[in-house]
């Protein structure tokens, strides 16, 4: 009988917390992602597809590549700038960066949020250097990194990237 209970109770919380809104604390793949205009990114999306979603509002600079053949690119928009890298693939994305507090984390945190709200979420940072707080999957070359730069414990920008950091 204490056996059953205790699977019944079990059972009861496990379903009930699988009804939370709060997505679960710590840093995993899924988080590295950035939310801009209800479309999600990642490092390593082709540029097409942020400009087929987002539009020809953008502010375009290139320069000759110091790592690849040909031009790395930036797509400057009201919301986020990207930057690309020319691969064989095509223009892939190498970073996203943002100011602007509609610009969204796989939990929800934006630019405005606190160094706390940041925490809760993800855990403690993989490097913290005073101003940048840097989560990883990986420590391998090339894996992207999601980094919050911050001024008096506050987010200021948001950045996700595959550059060395």
């Amino acid at each position: 009988m204490k056996t059953r209970l205790a699977l019944v109770a079990l059972c009861a919380l496990l379903a009930f917390s699988g009804c939370s809104q709060q997505p679960s604390s710590g840093f995993s793949q899924e988080d590295l992602v950035l939310n801009v205009s209800d479309n999600t990114y990642r490092c390593g999306d082709d540029i097409q597809t942020v400009v087929a979603d987002l539009g020809e509002g953008y502010e375009y600079a290139e320069g000759k590549s110091c790592a690849y053949d040909g031009l790395d690119k930036t797509y400057s928009y009201p919301q986020a700038e990207f930057y690309t890298n020319p691969l064989e693939e095509g223009d892939m994305l190498t970073e996203i960066y943002t100011e602007d507090p509609s610009v969204t984390t796989s939990k929800g945190i934006a630019v405005g949020a606190t160094r706390q709200e940041v925490e809760d979420a993800y855990g403690q940072p993989d490097e913290d250097d005073g101003y940048t707080l840097t989560y990883r999957v990986s420590d391998e070359a090339g894996e992207p990194a999601l980094c919050f730069d911050m001024e008096n414990d506050t987010v200021i920008a948001i950045f996700l990237t595959r550059g060395l950091i």
